[in-house]
């Protein structure tokens, strides 16, 4: 009874260390704990199959499992709303269209806050609605930093539901374009989740380092990108840069 007490409360331990760590490795959760290596690996492998803890196999360190993430998502979310709000309005009235902020949840966005555009032609709310991750700009921003297995796993099948003629239309081909959109530090929806509108979408990291929001600016195709001649317009450029401000701004005030 008493090693099995003793189990229990240094799997509790570990839980409690992955929540103030974004992962770590068993020899990291071993020294951390002061407890022996194979015991750190034989709770680890525990918890895993329980879902309480996954592993990168890239790296093999472990993270919190879906069985722990859903109440902490959730409260990194709110607490990330409550920060946004004020940043949110003010991005809303320098680029006079509609910001929101929106999270992940499996292959779905999910829209959490917004300030919508004071223009008669509009994007209106999105808020409690949920809409294919790979469809809009929030969800491709958000997906962009898993790796190659997690993708493959929320995504089985190639070939993906097109919900206008812009979609993306393979697993391959969004892969191909979150690569890019870790490079550039931003992505875009071009008529993709509805026709003639367009939204820019930046990511909000916690200060361990993991993407929990995503900002969108969301507008008609005619203001948003009215140089179709150019990827990305000098418009779009300048309401990129302002994203960049408040975002920075947003990311400094987070806890957690």
């Amino acid at each position: 009874m008493a090693d099995t007490l003793q189990s229990v409360r240094q799997a509790l331990r570990i839980l409690n260390l992955l929540q103030a760590h974004e992962q770590l490795g068993v020899s990291e959760v071993s020294l951390k704990l002061d407890i022996g290596p194979s015991s750190a690996h034989r709770i680890l492998a525990t918890l895993h199959e329980a879902n309480f803890v996954r592993q990168n196999l890239p790296s093999r360190k472990y993270r919190l499992g879906p069985a722990m993430t859903g109440s902490r998502n959730a409260a990194a979310i709110e607490h990330c709303s409550e920060v946004a709000e004020p940043y949110l309005a003010d991005l809303r009235d320098i680029t006079g269209e509609t910001v929101h902020l929106a999270a992940r949840s499996g292959i779905t966005t999910k829209f959490v806050a917004v300030f919508e555009s004071n223009h008669v032609m509009r994007v209106t709310s999105r808020m409690g609605t949920a809409l294919p991750a790979h469809t809009t700009s929030a969800g491709k921003v958000l997906l962009a930093e898993l790796p190659d297995a997690e993708l493959d796993a929320l995504y089985p099948i190639e070939a993906l539901p097109k919900a206008t003629a812009q979609t993306l239309p393979t697993r391959s081909a969004l892969k191909a374009e979150l690569k890019q959109i870790n490079t550039l530090g931003y992505a875009t929806n071009r008529a993709e989740s509805e026709p003639d509108v367009v939204a820019l979408a930046m990511p909000v990291s916690r200060p361990a380092g993991a993407r929990i929001c995503a900002v969108t600016v969301t507008g008609p195709a005619s203001r948003m990108n009215p140089d179709r001649s150019r990827p990305v317009c000098a418009q779009e450029r300048d309401i990129l840069d302002a994203m960049r401000e408040h975002i920075d701004r947003i990311q400094a005030k987070l806890s957690y």
